[in-house]
């Protein structure tokens, strides 16, 4: 279905082109001919990292037509480096053939019903790592060879953010996308439509891998990499602030003596490292013990013992064992310096 695939530039930004070999039915959120409708071309437009346009659909429609594009063509944004970005990935599976297209770029991801708050801490991050290549949107496009019902254009979504998320996944961020994704679903008009396209049907299975490796072929090229969250504001996010935290720890400090302790013992890249691993891993290891697994607790006593100095009660679960681990050491004495476990530099 796709007959050209292609990056050009307009003033020194990027644009990925896919051209179809047909007209196509399409269902989309793109900010350009976006709902149901049909499209002759797909283009992703790469703007500026402070983009801030009055109108950006005619912005899109302009580009559409300095392109030469069809009027009906199906336009998406990103802030991401096209140039770098702008990727087809293909998959088959039992004779179903799907194609995804992707633009991928990080700093406002999230996990899906979370609240953005650390955005300016990221962007810094991302400033500095990537050399001011910066992006907040991930943008796919799943085409595929036979037509779908409108439920199947629909039901096609789940493979498609079910995937990415866990391209996510396998670059290590527990976000599941950005606060901007924008999608779509490209299929042929005529032919015996599919009505089921979830992740357990074939063409389902296609599409998610498809998605999956464009992703993460967008990531890897742009090199994006987790980011710990902050202690407190990872604590607080699990509903134990500071007044919480003083509580737990049943300590004679009173609660300003206790903030600063706290804030001590929080201090550093490994504290901060060591929570953020330890909430992400939490749900999986209270899961792989509830069922009866014995090397899973016994692996945690040891990491929390050798890398923090405390024994925690993980049989009331890993998140509330350490943090009230924690809370407890924080408030019988200030750890004004914690010593790096074996092997370890200091």
């Amino acid at each position: 279905m796709i007959s050209s695939c292609e990056v050009v530039e307009r003033d020194g930004l990027g644009i990925g082109i896919v051209r179809f070999s047909e007209t196509m039915e399409v269902l989309s959120s793109a900010i350009l001919n976006g709902g149901f409708s049909e499209a002759d071309a797909l283009f992703i437009m790469q703007v500026p990292h402070d983009y801030d346009h009055d109108d950006p659909v005619a912005h899109a429609a302009s580009v559409r037509d300095s392109l030469g594009l069809p009027e009906n063509s199906v336009g998406m944004m990103t802030a991401a480096e096209v140039g770098y970005v702008f990727n087809r990935q293909d998959a088959e599976y039992e004779g179903f053939s799907v194609s995804a297209i992707c633009t991928a770029g990080l700093s406002n991801h999230v996990v899906a019903g979370d609240v953005l708050k650390d955005w300016s801490s990221r962007h810094l991050v991302s400033l500095a790592r990537a050399a001011k290549m910066m992006a907040g949107t991930i943008n796919v496009a799943i085409v595929t060879e036979d037509p779908l019902t409108e439920a199947g254009k629909i039901n096609m979504f789940m493979p498609l953010v079910e995937g990415k998320s866990a391209a996510m996944g396998d670059k290590g961020f527990k976000e599941t996308g950005t606060t901007s994704d924008a999608m779509a679903i490209f299929s042929p008009k005529s032919g015996e439509r599919i009505g089921y396209t979830g992740t357990g049907s074939y063409i389902g299975i296609a599409a998610a891998r498809a998605a999956r490796a464009a992703v993460g072929y967008a990531l890897t090229a742009r090199g994006e990499h987790p980011v710990p969250e902050e202690p407190m504001a990872l604590l607080g996010r699990l509903g134990y602030d500071e007044e919480a935290l003083w509580t737990l720890s049943e300590t004679s400090m009173s609660k300003e003596e206790f903030a600063r302790s706290l804030a001590e013992y929080l201090r550093g890249d490994d504290m901060k490292t060591f929570l953020d691993l330890a909430v992400f891993v939490s749900d999986r290891v209270d899961s792989l013990a509830e069922d009866g697994n014995v090397t899973v607790l016994p692996m945690m006593y040891e990491a929390c013992r050798s890398y923090l100095g405390i024994t925690p009660d993980l049989s009331k679960g890993m998140v509330e064992g350490i943090v009230s681990a924690i809370a407890e050491d924080a408030g019988r004495k200030p750890r004004w310096r914690r010593t790096a476990p074996a092997g370890c530099p200091p």
